[in-house]
């Protein structure tokens, strides 16, 4: 049986897999030539004739025994070229596929089971791809060609011969629906245990602070069962498959053997062409035999296939999903939004409702808002990572790459040193210039001579540095990306008032080329924004009121009853 659906794997190694194939069927004419001549040679020796007539066929033997080996030499080049391409370029389209979906429909998978599909699935794929898919057009041609022989031969002989292939192909397929389900029950048992597994070694400091280990490893344990349970489902099943398949390829050559014999006691066949029925009913069942024995190997790639396909198709389509497709503003405004309407992957309720804003180039604005308010939608929109269901998002034009620069609250930092942090921005850029990104971020005390300077290690994911330290060495990096936009989502939630107003105050106003620098602070503390020309206040998922910070607190709205809030002046 052959997936129509997971053709789409093969197709991205479809060369090299016609190659397999070539040789497949390369080796199929040789193996036949070798049959007919090896019949030929015996049904000489019976019949008495002179070893002078058996030249020919005895020269032909020992070609077809000398090309046999350099044309399976051939066939296992080609198929691990398929192997390898169809690998390489699915692995590939996987992580284009998951760079498309951005983080927040990426975040929707577990980490495990995201691993376990990118790395064992589609090493499952391989003897599907490169082994079963080219020997069902092998077995195909193959048993096509050789049972026409044999109706030539003899009709009869024939017709049984085609009825035996036909019963060989289609009693195992009974079992395919249930060996179909236990394989996607096998399947996810293993890709659970594999999550369960990466999240127990991700989380095992806090697993032990909280004395959970012990309820982890029993679960881990009966995960394991869960497993090994599904895995001898599968192979119970799967092992009567097997032997219904091997009795029927031995039963098949046997029967068409017996028919022949009744046809030479009938007087309808020569006795000597028995030895050329027998040599070509082996023959007609030999690729059946292989393309069971490369179904079963690559079983398990059908159940990690349609998986596979199934991560290829979240890719979004939309024309605001990615930051180099959205609508680019006109002067004077970096971004506009207008009547956007968002929701999250799973979500029952819309994170954004029709939510209008401009910012206008070379401001400075903050967006603010309680907990689940669509602050952060906003940025996660801005930057590509959620796309709106409906309405307009642009940003501006820009020449020099990226758009927008982005601190989290939350950064990532690259093990090694602070110079190499910095240099996955700006490689070519000198000391003089990372110091200067260093101080403007209110992190030159990272690089101090004690330190080692810019080749100050950070340690393993930042290790070595606090969460403000993080946080600033973030700021530092992604002023070097020299963007028109700087957007810093929660980014300086670690400092300390002053140090957070201070790194506010002193952020640039325009880029090396002279271009204004736009700065958005998505921001839940108060405290350091309010000096900002614009405030956004969000709740509920719509924008409640925009203006000045001191003309928003006087008119008594909802940024009053925050900023009320902060100063302890009635309860958060």
């Amino acid at each position: 049986m052959i997936h129509l659906r997971l053709l789409r794997l093969a197709a991205p190694a479809r060369v090299a897999v016609a190659a397999t194939i070539v040789m497949g069927l390369v080796l199929s004419a040789l193996a036949i030539t070798q049959a007919v001549s090896t019949a030929r040679v015996f049904a000489g020796i019976v019949t008495g004739e002179p070893l002078s007539a058996l030249v020919v066929p005895l020269i032909v033997l020992a070609a077809a025994l000398l090309a046999r080996p350099l044309a399976t030499a051939g066939r296992e080049i080609a198929a691990h070229a398929a192997a390898s391409r169809a690998k390489t370029k699915l692995r590939a389209q996987m992580l284009d596929a998951t760079a498309a979906a951005g983080p927040i429909t990426a975040g929707v998978q577990r980490a495990g089971e995201a691993d376990s599909l990118l790395v064992d699935g589609v090493e499952n794929i391989e003897p599907y791809v490169a082994r079963y898919i080219p020997q069902v057009v092998v077995t195909a041609v193959t048993a096509v060609c050789v049972i026409a022989f044999l109706t030539v031969i003899d009709p009869v002989v024939g017709l049984v011969a085609a009825a035996a292939a036909i019963a060989v192909l289609a009693v195992p397929r009974l079992w395919d629906a249930a060996l179909q389900r236990r394989g996607d029950d096998h399947w996810g048992a293993y890709s659970g245990l594999h999550a369960d597994t990466v999240d127990a070694m991700r989380g095992m400091e806090t697993l032990k602070l909280l004395g959970a280990t012990r309820r982890t490893r029993r679960r881990l344990h009966a995960a394991g069962e869960n497993l090994l349970t599904a895995t001898l489902a599968q192979l119970r099943l799967s092992l009567v498959e097997s032997g219904l398949t091997g009795f029927l390829l031995l039963a098949g050559p046997a029967i068409v053997l017996c028919v022949a014999v009744g046809r030479v006691n009938a007087g309808a066949l020569p006795a000597s062409a028995l030895f050329l029925v027998t040599m070509l009913s082996f023959e007609a069942y030999r690729p059946f035999r292989d393309l069971a024995n490369h179904w079963h190997a690559g079983y398990l790639g059908v159940s990690a296939g349609g998986r596979i396909l199934d991560e290829l198709d979240r890719a979004p389509a939309s024309a605001v999903a990615r930051p180099d497709s959205r609508a680019a503003t006109a002067a004077p405004n970096a971004v506009e939004l207008e009547n956007v309407v968002a929701r999250y992957p799973g979500a029952d309720t819309d994170a954004l409702i029709n939510v209008s804003l401009r910012i206008r180039k070379g401001s400075r604005v903050a967006i603010v808002g309680a907990s689940g308010s669509g602050k952060s939608t906003i940025a996660n929109i801005l930057l590509g990572f959620l796309t709106p269901t409906s309405g307009r998002v642009a940003i501006q034009e820009t020449a020099r790459g990226m758009a927008i620069a982005l601190v989290s609250q939350d950064p990532v930092i690259f093990s090694g040193t602070v110079r190499d942090n910095l240099a996955v921005i700006a490689p070519e850029v000198d000391d003089a210039r990372l110091l200067e990104a260093l101080e403007i971020a209110q992190a030159l005390e990272l690089a101090s001579i004690d330190r080692g300077g810019l080749d100050a290690p950070v340690g393993d994911t930042g290790g070595l540095l606090s969460g403000g330290q993080r946080q600033r060495l973030a700021v530092a990096r992604a002023l070097l990306l020299d963007a028109p936009i700087l957007l810093l989502d929660e980014a300086t939630s670690a400092l300390d008032t002053r140090r957070e107003r201070a790194l506010l105050a002193g952020l640039p106003r325009h880029a090396s080329d002279g271009a204004p620098v736009t700065i958005v602070v998505v921001a839940h503390r108060l405290s350091s924004i309010r000096d900002v020309d614009e405030v956004f206040v969000m709740g509920e998922g719509r924008v409640l009121e925009h203006g000045r910070y001191d003309e928003l607190v006087a008119a008594g709205g909802a940024l009053a009853k925050l900023d009320a809030a902060q100063r302890d002046e009635v309860p958060a």
